[in-house]
């Protein structure tokens, strides 16, 4: 019996996080606007974000680095070429994105303090305290390549693969009818 339950427990999908409250969300965006990341952090994410991209669409292709030097050659070189084709992505005004990178970057803020708390952070910030504290803490930078990755969700399309000399992944089988995965 309980073998039965914990299967169907496994089955049901996990009920969706809840957003952080409205206001609170606001105000620590608008902290955020006060003591953004500067553009080196942010171009370095982004990069980051583009090569993680790079490889995650490399592994949908069946391609990985090896112990082999010439398997890393190939690799490398499908690297080369696939990278600047998903960089491509990227959006130049970047203002519609640093606003969705900022609610990802705070949402731990906005989740765990109120409007007032958020307040007084902010004011304990603006001293010159305050503002050492901020840089070392490093509290944006932690989950900047994160949101990044998020907020691009760059994916290579077919003709990128073909532009790069690859194959394009294939789409998976569908399933037979009244066949259901089972884990």
């Amino acid at each position: 019996m309980l073998q039965l339950l914990a299967i169907l427990l496994q089955a049901l999908p996990s009920p969706p996080v809840p957003a952080p409250p409205a206001d609170s969300l606001a105000a620590a965006i608008q902290l955020w606007a006060d003591h953004p990341p500067d553009e080196f952090s942010k171009q370095q994410a982004i990069d980051s974000a583009v090569a993680e991209a790079t490889r995650q669409a490399l592994l949908m292709v069946g391609m990985q680095p090896s112990p082999k030097l010439s398997v890393t050659k190939i690799y490398l070189g499908a690297y080369d070429r696939l990278k600047p084709l998903i960089a491509r992505q990227v959006p130049v005004n970047r203002i519609q994105l640093d606003t969705a990178v900022a609610a990802c970057a705070v949402d731990g803020i906005a989740r765990r303090l109120s409007t007032s708390e958020i307040a007084e952070v902010r004011k304990s910030l603006s001293t010159a305290a305050g503002q050492k504290f901020w840089e070392a803490a490093g509290i944006t930078d932690r989950p900047l390549e994160g949101c990044y990755q998020a907020a691009l969700n760059l994916k290579p399309v077919a003709a990128d693969y073909l532009a790069a000399g690859l194959r394009p992944p294939k789409p998976p089988k569908p399933l037979k009818r009244d066949m259901s995965i089972v884990y």
